[in-house]
């Protein structure tokens, strides 16, 4: 009888319990098709704006795209360039205070200041409208400047050191490549301001840094070249060795020959995978000379002749067909508020 009872319980509570799963995936159902009709409603609501002020948004745009169109057309072309350098030795900062520097000179039109700090003529340096610099392929250049820091530093501490820690401590001036942008009234004038852009960035503190990295990195190279020369006259040494013990090999044991071949075999490989090391170390040597021999190197110069801009995005007749639309919709939102305050009062 009490089995009876306990499996009639155990009925009840899986009856139960399947009653309340069946009510929780009702109510997220409910839930479902409550928020999907409210999403229709109100994109049925944004259709209905927009058909009832379709034609007055499309006049704005229209409107805002002539009046854009004729400033446009009606003012000097402007022409654009751009230069790709790589900073060494934390020139970086001193170049994008030099850029700032410059482009304040541009916003205030003190062209004799510009001419002096680029050296060229005021004829050359007055067309120059705009100057800016980014740091080129942030992304890559990251990834490019912790790779050389792990490469250079202790294993115990890069162990935990990940690529966002090194984000956190890097500004977009200590990065490798840079970006600088130049817009000009005048086509001609980009490739003959590189030279003073340059100048601006040496001084006596970086030209002493390349100096002495310049100093070291040639120590090094000519410990590696002698270190070199000295293996090979090993090897040949060696190679002289056994040919003349190989002469004499009649009077000795086959055992005895064979153990000390195999001995002079071991040495010269090791001797060959160590000038291997060193000729792949002089290559990287001679790759590190090359690019620190200037405090600023060019990747890419200026174009001789600059182009057009042609991104939509800077064109005035998209900036004000944007910018009237977007006028003309917040005024209408804003009528649609107030009726709805003044409705909401009564």
């Amino acid at each position: 009888m009490s089995d009876k009872k306990h499996l009639q319980e155990e009925e009840v509570d899986l009856g139960n319990l399947f009653t309340v799963i069946g009510k929780g995936i009702r109510n997220l159902f409910k839930v479902f098709i409550h928020f999907f009709n409210t999403l229709f409603h109100y994109c049925i609501l944004l259709l209905i704006f927009f058909k009832k002020h379709f034609f007055k948004l499309i006049a704005a745009i229209v409107l805002g795209g002539v009046f854009g169109y004729l400033l446009e057309y009606s003012k000097p072309k402007e022409y654009g360039s751009e230069l790709i350098v790589e900073t060494n030795f934390g020139s970086g900062l001193r170049l994008y205070n030099q850029i700032e520097y410059l482009s304040d000179l541009i916003k205030k039109k003190d062209t004799i200041a510009l001419s002096k700090s680029l050296n060229l003529p005021l004829d050359k340096v007055s067309p120059i409208t705009k100057i800016e610099i980014t740091a080129y392929q942030p992304k890559q250049n990251l990834l490019l400047a912790y790779d050389e820091f792990v490469k250079t530093t202790d294993t115990v501490f890069t162990k935990h050191f990940t690529v966002e820690d090194y984000k956190k401590r890097q500004a977009e001036y200590d990065y490798r490549y840079h970006l600088i942008k130049i817009h000009s009234k005048l086509n001609t004038v980009f490739h003959e301001i590189t030279p003073g852009l340059i100048k601006l960035v040496e001084n006596d503190y970086y030209k002493n840094r390349r100096d002495i990295s310049k100093d070291e990195l040639m120590q090094k190279k000519i410990i590696l070249q002698k270190n070199l020369i000295q293996i090979d006259s090993l090897r040949s040494l060696y190679k002289a060795v056994a040919i003349r013990e190989a002469e004499k090999q009649t009077s000795r044991s086959t055992i005895e020959i064979s153990q000390k071949e195999s001995d002079k075999s071991e040495k010269d490989i090791e001797l060959f995978q160590t000038s291997n090391q060193i000729l792949i170390q002089l290559t990287k040597l001679n790759i590190n000379i090359s690019r620190k021999n200037n405090i600023v190197n060019i990747i890419s110069d200026f174009n001789e002749i600059g182009v057009l801009d042609n991104k939509l995005t800077g064109k005035k007749y998209f900036q004000f067909a944007l910018l009237f639309g977007g006028l003309l919709l917040g005024f209408i939102l804003l009528l649609k508020m107030n009726n709805y305050i003044e409705n909401y009062k009564n």
